[in-house]
């Protein structure tokens, strides 16, 4: 069991900044609504009113008239949840009793992850721009998680609870380009004590993140099912060409120039023009969000390989110590790249 936290409490970890990314883009969304929305009404004490001022806000940059509205505690509270829970539903390989672990153990982070996004949220209203300028890294998590490519569409179905009239929804219809499909928002606006209504959190923001996820799985799952017919039908061509290489080599003797116009031959022809063809047709692959890391490394080693075979064949020419070395060393590292390539595809795939 001391095993199975560790590995939780890292993995919890190494998502911190998605987490935080999560619930700021839940204060996002509220943005993108308010900038797409004009008029529905023009009663001052009506959820209508409240979702026109927060338009007014942030067009205005008036964070008093915004956080009016806007309950941030209430909405960035519910969208941390939301996001963790978004995270543990989706995860095919974790039990129960690990999810329940991560969320006890992410209670740990809520305060000073909500502090920071609530900063972040305060900077956006005030500056339009999510980023300060001295945090250069919060655009590449927006990325990350597909806030910052979301896209308004409208705003539907205000609808007062018939049960309760304290409470309201609102539809924000937005689409998401990455999983390329229109997602209603249901937002919840509240009634405070004054009359006025404020947004205070969106139902179903778990269901937006957790389907992004699935999308991501798929994604992942058909480019390492790609990546790996590529590499399988390629290293048959170059355990061939090994064979080849090793049949020629036995019976002469590299002393001999036939012999090694025939090795050189199987190097540039077949071994140097089969790790070329690999290289483009990874590039002809789609990289999702995930793969990027296991991509480059992909491509580095084509390169190594390219290289070394480039060196080899320039050594059975000028039968330098220097060549041979550095061929020899060029494929070192791309055995030692491949070992940790091969780690990280099976650490995606389970």
């Amino acid at each position: 069991m001391p095993g199975l936290l560790q590995r939780i409490r890292l993995t919890v970890m190494n998502k911190r900044t998605k987490i935080a990314l999560g619930i700021g883009g839940i204060a996002l969304i509220i943005a993108a609504a308010g900038g797409g929305y004009y008029y529905f009404g023009s009663r001052t004490q009506t959820p209508e009113y409240a979702l026109k001022t927060i338009e007014k806000s942030l067009t205005e940059h008036n964070k008093t008239e915004f956080y009016k509205f806007v309950d941030i505690d209430g909405v960035l509270n519910t969208g941390y949840d939301g996001f963790v829970e978004g995270l543990t539903g989706t995860s095919p390989a974790i039990t129960p009793e690990a999810a329940d672990a991560v969320r006890e153990f992410t209670q740990v982070l809520r305060a000073p992850l909500i502090l920071s996004m609530k900063s972040a949220v305060d900077y956006y209203v005030e500056s339009g721009n999510f980023n300060k300028s001295e945090d250069t890294g919060l655009t590449e998590i927006f990325s990350r998680i597909g806030i910052d490519t979301l896209e308004f569409r409208s705003i539907e179905n205000i609808q007062t609870d018939p049960e309760d009239e304290g409470l309201a929804t609102a539809e924000i219809r937005i689409f998401q380009p990455e999983i390329n499909r229109e997602f209603s928002l249901q937002t919840i606006l509240a009634k405070n004590e004054d009359g006025r209504w404020q947004v205070t959190g969106i139902k179903n923001f778990q269901e937006f993140i957790a389907l992004i996820n699935v999308s991501r799985r798929e994604k992942l799952d058909e480019y390492l099912t790609k990546t790996s017919e590529i590499s399988l039908r390629h290293d048959s061509t170059i355990r061939e060409a090994e064979q080849k290489y090793s049949e020629i080599l036995a019976p002469g003797s590299l002393g001999k120039d036939t012999t090694r116009a025939e090795l050189k031959k199987i190097m540039t022809e077949v071994i140097k023009k089969d790790w070329e063809v690999r290289k483009q047709e990874l590039f002809g692959v789609t990289v999702p969000k995930g793969a990027e890391t296991l991509h480059n490394l992909r491509l580095k080693i084509c390169d190594l390989y390219i290289e070394y075979a480039e060196d080899y064949a320039n050594w059975l020419d000028d039968k330098k110590a220097a060549t041979i070395k550095s061929a020899e060393e060029k494929r070192r590292r791309a055995q030692i790249l491949t070992t940790e390539a091969s780690a990280i595809a099976r650490r995606m795939t389970n």
